[in-house]
């Protein structure tokens, strides 16, 4: 089994992050794509690097210097587990390869492990990103002893495993409960959707700040060593060990990690072929009968594909639904606590009616269908682009479809809002308006990115929905124009703020329409 389980790892690792299309591909359009998302995920670790190394700083400038390596073995654990947990199960029991692995006298040990493995890459990755500026800012700042690095290489192949293996068994549980329903989608995006508000609610609870006295407040370390404490003990096990030398419990970060990834991994095995037969298996009917035929117009039945399209994955569902809820427990959560104590906490000279539009309309726009949606096709892009439509009738569809799906949230937040602001007839206008064309700009700009990034030689949806380039630079247009636009509304006097308020409406309409009528004379067939 070990060679079978060697040859599934390299045939698994040897094109991560598309680096064998890289340097094989003959086309050169392919390779300058490649060049171009290396360069956005350049960007994106030169941002991390900035923050971690920023907030390590930040601590030990603090005094609070101690805390720094337990606090990025932290940080790295909740990234693994925050992005794995959504993508564990999709990357396991994943549909493509799975017949022809079913056919080869391959143990389902060996396919389980090499898909950890890369699951494992994957993960190392970001731990390295986030370790390695915060432990070079660390140790020249403090000067710690050999323990620290010997702690530091050895800890940090094991750092992955905990929250992998927290990911892994909750995928994988999501994964075969839907695998019993019949409709595995819809299921699977249900039970991902209250995971996530679980987990929030749960680091609610779990907060530290209810518990703090202004006297604990002088006491830095020990106040941030608590809370570490309370979220994730193994970052203070592996913390001591770097800090204090702490041989023993190094050692039993080790042994735990090892041994809660085994056994995870051992569970998922025995149950794989089981939940993969439940995923990918079919039922046939043989009391078909003839209904009435319908006959919708052109758009209408786009609009339908569209839906269909959507909600047959729970991936693609939960990674850009969570934007919508996240604005509607947004505008819940003012309406519930009351405008009072958020003024009380701002500066006099911010104007809440200003900012609150701004604010809601970057959280409601995080992540649009759009940004994703023609990627989404995949190998199926060219039925599409095979049929007697023009290029502006297949991306209609693709942007009403994600209109219609945000409507009702829009609508339930702009009712808590109303309530909660009870704001005047100009304020009303502008707290509707703002949204709405946020929205707008970032459903059109999504598709344009997609567009000019293409991913259709996808494996797993998961490298589209949360690893593309569309993804990261259209999903997150409408979130970033919005920073901006917050801080111009915090420094323009309240008598102006009509002015800036109608300037961003008034612009991001022009430019909406411009990259309208460009994405409608786009070639999709010679371009996409």
């Amino acid at each position: 089994m070990a060679a079978q389980t060697g040859t599934l790892i390299r045939l698994e690792l040897c094109n991560i992050f598309g680096w064998n299309v890289f340097r094989f591909s003959r086309d050169k359009k392919a390779k300058r794509k490649a060049v171009m998302l290396m360069a956005v995920w350049i960007w994106l670790l030169a941002m991390m690097v900035f923050y971690v190394g920023g907030l390590s700083y930040g601590l030990i400038w603090l005094g609070a210097g101690e805390v720094v390596p337990p606090y990025l073995f932290m940080i790295s654990s909740l990234l693994i587990f925050i992005f794995g947990m959504f993508k564990a199960g999709s990357v396991i029991f994943r549909k493509g390869g799975y017949d022809m692995l079913c056919a080869l006298p391959v143990s389902r040990t060996a396919v389980v492990l090499s898909r950890l493995a890369r699951m494992y890459v994957e993960n190392l990755l970001i731990v390295l990103a986030v370790l390695l500026p915060g432990a070079a800012v660390y140790a020249w700042s403090e000067r710690p002893g050999p323990a620290f690095f010997l702690t530091l290489i050895l800890g940090v192949w094991f750092v992955p495993m905990l929250p992998m293996a927290g990911a892994i068994l909750i995928g994988a549980l999501i994964t075969g409960l839907s695998s019993r329903m019949r409709h595995k989608s819809l299921a699977a995006t249900g039970l991902s959707i209250m995971t996530m508000f679980a987990i929030l609610y749960c680091s609610m609870r779990i907060s530290v700040l209810g518990d703090i006295s202004p006297e604990m407040l002088k006491e830095l370390t020990s106040v941030i060593t608590d809370l570490l404490g309370r979220v994730y003990p193994p970052a203070m096990w592996l913390g001591a060990a770097a800090v204090q030398g702490d041989l023993h419990q190094g050692l039993f970060f080790i042994g735990a990690s090892l041994g809660i990834f085994g056994t995870v991994s051992a569970g998922v095995s025995f149950f794989f072929h089981q939940i993969c037969r439940g995923l990918f298996g079919n039922s046939a009917r043989h009391d078909y009968r003839m209904g009435r035929l319908k006959e919708d117009s052109l758009l209408v039945s786009l609009c339908r594909r569209e839906f269909r399209r959507y909600f047959s994955s729970s991936v693609y569902v939960t990674n850009t639904i969570m934007g919508p809820v996240m604005g509607c427990i947004f505008s819940g959560a003012l309406l519930a606590v009351g405008t009072d104590t958020l003024t009380a906490s701002l500066p006099a000279s911010i104007d809440l009616a200003s900012l609150v539009p701004i604010m809601f309309a970057g959280i409601f726009c995080m992540m649009t269908t759009t940004a994703t949606s023609v990627s989404m096709e995949g190998k199926n892009w060219w039925i599409a682009k095979s049929l007697p439509l023009s290029a502006k009738n297949i991306l209609d569809a693709k942007l009403l479809m994600n209109l219609l799906l945000f409507l009702p949230f829009y609508l339930l937040s702009q009712i808590f809002l109303i309530l909660a602001l009870k704001p005047g007839a100009e304020e009303l206008f502008w707290l509707l308006l703002i949204p709405a064309v946020f929205l707008l700009f970032s459903c059109v700009y999504g598709i344009t990115v997609n567009l000019h990034f293409p991913v259709l030689n996808w494996e797993n949806e998961v490298s589209v929905v949360k690893q593309s380039a569309s993804c990261v630079l259209g999903g997150m247009g409408g979130f970033l124009l919005a920073i901006p636009c917050a801080v111009g509304a915090v420094l323009v006097p309240k008598e102006h703020a009509w002015l800036l308020k109608g300037g961003i409406c008034l612009g991001l309409l022009l430019i909406t329409g411009f990259l309208y009528r460009k994405n409608n004379r786009f070639d999709l067939c010679g371009r996409v």
